[in-house]
C-alpha cells in the first residue's frame, strides 16, 4: 500500500488544550517509531459503541452497538455503508477496525491524534478527512470541539468520534426518509452531506456568539462590569480555536473540489463547492465577530474611563469648593486677639455666611464654565 500523500495545513494547536494539552501529547508520543496506536486525548470512561447504516435506494438497515463480528458477517454487495465509531478511546478496537479495512497504520495515528489540523490524505485504498467538529453546549454557554476522522472507501464511509453526540441527526433523518439523493448517489455523496452537515453547524456556533456579545455589548453600555470584560476574554479565546478550525478546512475542502480524487465522483464535486462557499461565509462570520469582540474590548474600556472621569470630576469639584472654605476657616481659626470679628456680636453669623457664598460662588463659576 502506499504511503499518505499528506495535506497539512500548518496551524497552532487550538486553545481548548492548550500548552498543558500539547505538552500531554508530546510527551505520549515522543520517542515512538511512526504508526503507534497511541490516544493522545483525555482519558474517558465512554464506552466504545459502533452503528452503521446499510442501505441502497430501495432498502435500508440502522443497527446500534454491533459487535465487530457482526460487522463482519454484513452483507455489503451492492449497497453502501456508513460505519460510526464512538470513544476512540478504546485502541485496540479501533486498530481492529482498521485492520478489517485495511487503513494503514500512519493513517491509524492521526484518527488517535485528536489534535490533528483539518486535512485530507489520499491513499490508493481510501481517502483519510480530519476535521473539527464544533457544537455548542447551551448549559455551560461554550463551543465544544472534537475531532472527526473519516475514512472514505469504495461504498463505505468510516466515521470516528471521540465521544456519544455529534451533528449528524438530520443526515441519519434523510437516511432514513429516503428521499433525495443521499441513497442513491453513493458513499462519497454521503462524506459531503456529512462535511456539510459539520460547516452548517458552525454557523450555529456563530449565531450563538453574536447572541452573547449583543448581550455583553448591552451590558457594557448599562453598567460596565468587570465580569462582561471577563465574558468577553473567554469568548475572545474561544474565537481564535474557531478560527483554527475553519480556516485550515478552506484548503481540505478546496483540494477535494479541485484534485481528481478516485472515490469521488465528478458530479459530487459540484455540491462540495457549495460547501466551499460556505466555508468562505464561515470564515467572513469568524473575521466579523473577531472585530466585534475587540470592538466592545475598546468600547468596555472607554465605559470604565468614562466612569473614572466622571468620579474624578466629582472630586476635582469638590476638592475646589472645599479650597476657599478651608482657607477661611484657618484664617478665623489663628490666636490673635485684635481680629475684627471676634467680638462682634454677628461674626459667626458672617463667617457662615462668607462660607456658604464662597461655595455658592464656586458652583456658579462653574455652571457658568459649563464644567457640570
Amino acid at each position: 500500500m502506499d504511503l499518505p500523500k499528506r495535506l497539512l495545513v500548518q496551524e497552532p494547536l487550538n486553545l481548548y488544550t492548550g500548552i498543558r494539552g500539547m505538552f500531554r501529547e508530546s510527551s505520549t508520543i515522543a520517542g515512538l517509531p511512526p504508526g503507534q496506536a497511541v490516544y493522545t486525548g483525555l482519558r474517558r470512561d465512554d464506552p466504545f459503541s459502533m452503528s452503521i447504516f446499510l442501505y441502497d435506494e430501495e432498502t435500508l438497515e440502522e443497527r446500534d452497538n454491533i459487535s465487530i463480528e457482526e460487522l463482519k458477517q454484513l452483507n455489503v454487495e451492492n449497497k453502501f455503508l456508513w460505519l460510526n465509531i464512538e470513544g476512540i478511546h478504546h485502541v485496540e478496537q479501533v486498530k481492529a477496525i482498521c485492520e478489517l479495512y485495511e487503513i494503514h497504520p500512519l493513517t491509524l495515528e492521526d484518527i488517535l491524534t485528536v489534535e490533528q489540523r483539518p486535512k485530507i490524505d489520499d491513499t490508493e485504498n481510501y481517502i483519510y478527512t480530519a476535521i473539527r467538529m464544533l457544537q455548542f453546549n447551551p448549559k455551560t454557554r461554550k463551543t465544544v470541539s472534537e475531532q472527526l476522522s473519516m475514512v472514505l472507501l469504495k461504498n463505505v464511509i468510516i466515521t470516528f468520534q471521540e465521544k456519544e453526540g455529534d451533528t449528524f441527526e438530520a443526515v441519519r433523518g434523510r437516511l432514513r426518509a429516503g428521499k433525495g439523493r443521499i441513497r442513491k448517489e453513493g458513499s462519497d455523496y454521503l462524506y459531503y452531506a456529512l462535511i456539510d452537515t459539520i460547516v452548517d453547524h458552525y454557523f450555529i456556533v456563530m449565531e450563538k456568539f453574536g447572541d452573547q456579545l449583543e448581550d455583553i455589548e448591552e451590558r457594557i453600555l448599562r453598567s460596565g462590569q468587570r465580569r462582561d470584560f471577563e465574558i468577553l476574554y473567554e469568548l475572545k479565546r474561544e474565537m481564535i480555536h474557531i478560527r483554527r478550525s475553519v480556516w485550515p478546512l478552506r484548503e481540505v475542502i478546496s483540494r477535494i473540489e479541485r484534485d481528481d480524487f478516485k472515490f469521488i465522483k465528478k458530479s459530487t464535486r459540484i455540491f462540495i463547492r457549495d460547501v466551499y462557499d460556505h466555508t468562505i461565509q464561515a470564515i467572513d462570520s469568524v473575521e466579523t465577530y473577531r472585530d466585534f469582540i475587540s470592538s466592545l474590548s475598546d468600547l468596555y474600556q472607554s465605559v470604565i474611563g468614562n466612569k473614572m472621569n466622571q468620579v474624578m470630576k466629582t472630586l476635582t469639584i469638590i476638592s475646589v469648593i472645599f479650597i476657599p472654605l478651608t482657607f477661611i476657616a484657618g484664617l478665623y481659626g489663628i490666636n490673635f486677639e485684635n481680629v475684627p470679628e471676634f467680638k462682634w456680636e454677628y461674626g459667626y453669623a458672617y463667617f457662615w455666611s462668607l462660607l456658604i457664598g464662597s461655595a455658592v460662588f464656586t458652583l456658579a463659576i462653574f455652571r457658568w464654565k459649563k464644567w457640570i
